[in-house]
């Protein structure tokens, strides 16, 4: 089960290409915490990705969707804005998010 996850996109600025990607609750330690915010940590992205915003885009509608039935809580999207990544290593995220209903917006 994952904790009220959030679907977004990577976009490699590197390859040209879009990879849908979740995120899951992940609270900072101890009491932390910060005024209408969420800390989320990306647990899995679409490793080979896709040439096209809208090919990945449609996925990641998939994916919040197939999502739904495994998560404790909501599933938000934050599809508005891209997340960028150089291409270079593993793209692991640790992102706070403003939730409102069904839609998440980074705060980056």
């Amino acid at each position: 089960m994952i904790l009220e996850p959030i679907v977004g996109l990577i976009h490699n600025v590197k390859l040209d290409r879009w990879h849908p990607v979740y995120f899951s609750e992940n609270p900072l330690p101890g009491d932390v915490q910060i005024e209408g915010a969420k800390r989320y940590k990306s647990g899995g992205h679409h490793t080979e990705g896709f040439p096209t915003r809208d090919e990945a885009l449609s996925n990641a509608k998939g994916l919040a969707e197939r999502l739904r039935e495994h998560s404790i809580g909501a599933t938000h999207t934050a599809l508005e804005k891209d997340f960028p990544w150089d291409g270079e290593d593993i793209p692991a995220m640790v992102i706070f998010f403003n939730i409102d209903g069904e839609n998440a917006t980074p705060l980056f």
